[in-house]
């Protein structure tokens, strides 16, 4: 039995939003569409079962799947005009989200025993689940998840919210806008930090208060224990071959995180070592004579402060290095368990009869009884034959258009990385191009000076005035946000520096301009 009854949330940043997804979350499929959508052996859509899906309206209430005489893209493409929303150019390489795509599962017998109550479900392809009906719990359970997404993002900006009970588990897919209000005006608008944070360390804040709200306020109700995201859990709804990708993906993060934090451990013993060194080399010092009493307590004052804090430094990072390993190998052991794409074919158990003589031979004429008897056997067993050469040519079939698809993956795959490639040149071009204006402009005595003690004023703390250059005003139109949550010393002071070439550039670069 299946103790771990968890709820779960998956939530992915959207930049777009097309017609295929949006007819898949409505099913604005065809019988052909969903035979050529299960021929991946992935996919279990279950036509049986698709009269029960169902959405939950603007109003909050149940309503058929599809309802509206809007589609889901058209819908979300009104609400972004009403927000103002204007996205970058459409040859950007980079364009910012206007929309959250929710998936909200759970336990598969649980969310099954919501859906279908004590009703035999059989989860076969192919299966006949006609006899099904829709339980009132799954109703509940869903208007529950609505008017939490309504409490946290509001009414009017829940774009869709379909509940699928046609595949292996049930599941509710929601499109939300994130509304922001703008610091000056005070003006409504799209904007994905309001409610997901402005860096990673804020959107993993937020993503464990959202757990642990949803399970207070909906899956207690229902027996679903606090859960984490739907990748983590058995409710699978990537397909095979693209769960893989994001699960080597995020080993490679998870890796290099390691590999990082590694190093950074390193670095603190190093500088612990150093720092005990100084003190053996002052009492050594006080020792002979070299200095006095009252300057050796504030030296060695100030080397064990620097001590203790590498040391809290150090214990930090190897409890984040104990949490990455543990994470990787987690990660890994999954890849391992996800199996390849490609499934082997079936073992078909056939049932049928053995062929039997159930007369007696004749007297007279027995050759012609035996050839007779022959022939009856035969066309039985070619019968057979012919039944289990048909479900393994469907087999065969399946396996091929998976093979073509993931090809077709691959090819897509390529062509990214190729783009990529480009991309990543231009920008070690505009790099390398940087760095070289950086360097001459170090090559000047001045601008080296300038620079400098803006970078040691920033690194600091303290307010900078930058200068214009032309002698007017002393502010500039660059942003700092100071330090970072969680930046490391080294990383910070790079920034700084490199903020303060950036702002020395622009200096000249108006300067010149005026000339």
């Amino acid at each position: 039995m299946n103790t771990d009854i968890k709820q779960a949330m998956h939530v992915e940043a959207g930049k777009s939003f097309g017609t295929a997804e949006a007819n898949e979350n409505e099913r604005h499929w065809n019988d052909d569409k969903i035979d050529r959508k299960n021929q991946d052996p992935t996919n279990h859509y279950d036509k049986t079962r698709m009269k029960l899906n169902f959405e939950i309206g603007p109003d909050g209430k149940v309503h058929p799947l599809g309802y509206q005489k809007k589609s889901l893209e058209v819908r979300l493409k009104e609400r972004l005009t009403e927000l103002g929303w204007k996205p970058f150019k459409p040859d950007s390489k980079i364009q910012p989200n206007c929309c959250a795509k929710f998936i909200f599962g759970g336990n598969h017998d649980r969310t099954l025993e919501m859906a279908f109550g004590t009703q035999t479900v059989n989860l076969d392809k192919g299966a006949d689940n006609s006899h099904l009906q829709r339980c009132p719990e799954i109703e509940q359970w869903a208007k529950d998840v609505y008017d939490w997404c309504a409490k946290r993002y509001g009414q009017g900006n829940i774009i869709g919210f379909q509940v699928h009970l046609d595949e292996s588990s049930p599941h509710i897919h929601a499109l939300i806008v994130p509304v922001g209000q703008r610091t000056k005006s005070g003006r409504e608008c799209v904007m994905w930090s309001a409610k997901f944070g402005k860096s990673r360390y804020g959107y993993g804040h937020i993503l464990r208060e959202m757990h642990t709200s949803l399970y207070e306020e909906v899956g207690s109700k229902y027996g679903l224990e606090r859960g984490d995201s739907i990748e983590g859990r058995n409710v699978s709804h990537l397909s095979k071959r693209d769960y893989i990708r994001k699960l080597s993906k995020d080993a490679k993060q998870a890796e290099k995180a390691v590999k990082g934090l590694q190093t950074m451990t390193r670095r603190l013993e190093a500088q612990i070592f150093r720092s005990q060194s100084q003190l053996e080399e002052i009492e050594k010092s006080l020792a002979s004579g070299k200095i006095a009493l009252q300057e050796y307590e504030i030296q060695k004052t100030r080397i064990q402060k620097q001590i203790s804090e590498y040391q809290s430094k150090l214990e930090d990072k190897a409890c984040k290095l104990q949490e990455k390993e543990q994470e990787l190998e987690k990660m890994t052991k999954n890849i391992d368990c996800v199996g390849r794409v490609a499934q082997p074919f079936r073992n078909y158990k056939i049932d049928f009869e053995p062929p039997r003589i159930t007369g007696k031979p004749p007297i007279f004429g027995v050759d012609k009884w035996i050839e007779e008897q022959n022939r009856s056997i035969a066309s039985r067993f070619v019968k057979i034959v012919r039944q289990i050469e048909e479900l393994y040519r469907k087999d065969a079939e399946q396996q091929i258009q998976a093979v073509q698809n993931n090809a077709l993956l691959d090819y897509r795959e390529l062509k990214w990385l190729q783009q990529e490639y480009v991309r990543l040149t231009d920008l070690n071009d505009n790099q390398t191009e940087q760095m070289q204006t950086f360097l001459d402009q170090l090559a000047e005595p001045s601008v080296r000076e300038r620079i400098f003690t803006i970078a040691d004023a920033l690194i600091c703390g303290q307010p900078v005035a930058v200068s214009s250059g032309g002698g007017g005003n002393s502010d500039s139109d660059l942003r700092w946000d100071g330090r970072r949550p969680d930046e490391e010393e080294e990383a910070y002071r790079r920034r700084c520096l490199m903020f303060a070439v950036v702002t020395v550039c622009k200096q000249q670069t108006k300067s010149y301009r005026r000339k």
